[in-house]
């Protein structure tokens, strides 16, 4: 069984090409957005994996690739237009 663990978190560095009227959240949103990934995240892996919250930190742990993992937590991500950094 594999755990990958990743922290969420806002940054905001301007419109993107495929955002280009992207705008800078206040604070609270920004906080919102976050919380909202730890809501949201469960829904976008299969029952059989574990998805902990552990403090500002998601723990996902079952028989998944690093690879789909990644993948999965980047659309969730980019949904809320968040950022996350591994954690060892």
């Amino acid at each position: 069984m594999n755990t990958f663990k990743y922290k969420p978190y806002y940054k905001y560095d301007g419109p993107t090409p495929s955002n280009p009227l992207r705008e800078e959240l206040s604070p609270e949103e920004s906080e919102e957005r976050v919380r909202c990934f730890f809501e949201d995240i469960v829904h976008y892996f299969e029952e059989n994996i574990s998805i902990n919250k552990e403090g500002d930190i998601v723990s996902i742990s079952g028989d998944i690739a690093q690879s789909d993992c990644d993948e999965l937590v980047k659309k969730c991500l980019n949904s809320l237009d968040l950022f996350a950094h591994k954690v060892p």
